[in-house]
């Protein structure tokens, strides 16, 4: 199998496990970047974020049509996103590269937290619109650094902070996802850290899975989801970490 059909074949499973659980694109490329295709940090953040945007925008607009993006919310967390991913991917090149695969282990356990600390129902609680812009920043921040698209916080934000059933955060986390990962990669690819060749295989293969799995978001029951989010999160963690230590 060729370098681009190796990356194609990637590219869809990441664009499906990011159109079902929002999140999964960036933490599942920049770990593959780095094994299977022998990228360095600065090369996998600029690459994995040029992926997670064209994933996120065509996984955004078939959630939005199924009615599973709030926009408003998807505005209100995504503009502080925007300039945060800005910051974050012009701070990159100011820290040591295994500083920032242990940070993205560390953001990784995190988010695990988060998701499981509680377990929001969007029942009817007003959106706390502090809190939401408030994490759009910082997650925004965490995308340009880590070149991940921030979806493994982003949806237990939203669940947590705007009162969104998982469902409707997954599709809005993309919604917002399109736009902070987009400012980002652009900043990457100002620095030439967006190498094509695996950038262009990569992203037509993750459209072609997030068109395919947003459907199937909209059928799975919650719980599912939920684990096959801690399972994914967790061991790409423990990966990073090991990795962090010298240990792969």
């Amino acid at each position: 199998m060729t370098t681009a059909m190796m990356a194609f074949v990637v590219g869809s499973v990441l664009g499906v496990v990011f159109s079902l659980l929002g999140a999964g694109g960036g933490i599942l490329a920049v770990p593959v970047l780095l094994v299977v295709f022998d990228a360095s940090m600065a090369e996998a953040t600029g690459a994995a974020l040029a992926v997670v945007w064209v994933a996120a925008v065509a996984g955004a607009f078939s959630h939005s049509r199924a009615g599973r993006v709030d926009l408003r919310v998807a505005l209100t967390f995504g503009v502080p996103s925007v300039v945060g991913a800005v910051a974050g991917a012009k701070l990159h090149a100011l820290v040591p590269e295994r500083v920032t695969v242990a940070l993205f282990s560390l953001v990784l356990f995190g988010a695990l937290f988060a998701m499981w600390k509680k377990k929001p129902d969007g029942g009817g609680r007003a959106v706390a619109t502090g809190a939401v812009l408030l994490a759009g920043t910082v997650t925004g921040v965490l995308t340009g650094f880590l070149g991940v698209g921030g979806g493994f916080l982003i949806v237990p934000a939203l669940s947590l902070w705007a009162a969104l059933p998982l469902h409707k955060a997954v599709g809005t986390s993309m919604a917002v996802i399109s736009l902070s990962s987009l400012s980002g990669a652009v900043v990457h690819l100002v620095d030439g850290h967006v190498p094509f060749a695996l950038v262009l295989p990569m992203g037509a293969g993750a459209v072609l899975g997030a068109v395919v799995g947003a459907p199937l978001a909209g059928r799975l029951p919650e719980r599912p989801l939920k684990i096959g989010f801690a399972v994914l999160a967790g061991a790409v963690a423990l990966g990073m970490g090991a990795k962090a230590m010298g240990l792969l």
